[in-house]
């Protein structure tokens, strides 16, 4: 029996699509290859793996069985791929690092200037992800090195936890409570928590309210970006929410907002993920220089 990579990345498509013509499409070959690659896997198989009608297209069992067994093939090949191209000469400095919106603003800037001052032989390549994607992108293989928030497991990578950095509470310097050393959240149970949809970042997501919700708050949850950016930012300057952040956002704050300590502290983990089996000098010293700039962050900006 022989089947091809290729056979098994159409088979997928087919599957995910259940129509051959927009496999096609999402794969940029013709409908007839497409039909063709299938017939000849299945016959190396000696097992349909679709029933076809003029209306409609299913998976067979035994095509339901192959479907997660295809993806780890697949997911295998690419991991196979990408540790193979580390040893690309033209790879040996450069690193890509994928960071979650809180590390774009301080950790990352303090790690590239120190990188350039310390390892000039490395070129950090940096892409800013919103919250809850940076082990996606790993995992897709777009980066070496992940720096966030309840990062995933990855087959491949590892992932410890570098510092725990205090929550400050933002709200509008208009608001009654600004004008406090520290707040108590339960103070704040008129006004909405502004937090992105859960399905962004689960463990996140939950680890936010756990916070509120043992401080003695169960907050109306008013949906929002990642950042306290843009258009819902009116919300808080307006005092018509808060947010909860880290230390290292509370310097990036616009001038219209106060972030206030806790009266009884909480933290969030920042994390950082990377490829085990990394074989370039390049970027063990440069995780080296993140965990050691890692630690500024639990002092005070």
């Amino acid at each position: 029996m022989r089947i091809t990579l290729r056979q098994v990345e159409i088979f997928v498509a087919v599957a995910d699509e259940l129509h051959f013509g927009r496999a096609a499409e999402a794969l940029h070959i013709s409908q007839p290859t497409v039909s063709q690659e299938i017939g000849r896997l299945e016959r190396a198989l000696g097992l349909p793996l679709f029933d076809r009608s003029r209306r409609s297209v299913s998976l067979t069992p035994a095509g339901v069985a192959m479907v997660a067994e295809g993806r780890e093939l697949l997911d295998q090949a690419r991991r196979l791929m990408d540790k193979v191209r580390l040893y690309d000469e033209s790879r040996a400095g450069s690193v890509r690092v994928i960071a979650s919106p809180s590390v774009v603003n301080r950790l990352l800037p303090a790690v590239i200037s120190r990188a350039e001052q310390e390892l000039p032989g490395v070129t950090i390549d940096d892409v800013a992800v919103e919250t809850g994607g940076v082990s996606e992108q790993l995992a897709a293989g777009q980066g070496d090195i992940g720096i966030g928030r309840f990062l995933d497991d990855i087959a491949g990578f590892r992932r410890k936890t570098v510092v725990d950095e205090e929550v400050f509470a933002v709200i509008g310097r208009a608001h009654p409570l600004a004008h406090l050393d520290r707040i108590d959240l339960g103070q704040l149970r008129e006004v909405p928590l502004l937090l992105w949809p859960r399905e962004q970042s689960p463990a996140y997501y939950d680890h936010v309210l756990d916070i509120c919700a043992t401080r003695g708050l169960v907050p109306e949850v008013h949906p929002g970006p990642p950042r306290i950016v843009g258009s819902r930012l009116y919300l808080l300057t307006q005092s018509r929410a808060f947010s909860l952040i880290p230390r290292s956002t509370v310097g990036h704050l616009s001038g219209e907002l106060r972030a206030l300590p806790l009266s009884r502290p909480a933290t969030l983990p920042l994390e950082l993920q990377w490829r085990s089996d990394d074989p370039r000098p390049s970027a063990a010293v440069l995780r080296d220089l993140i965990l050691d700039e890692a630690r500024n962050l639990s002092i005070p900006a």
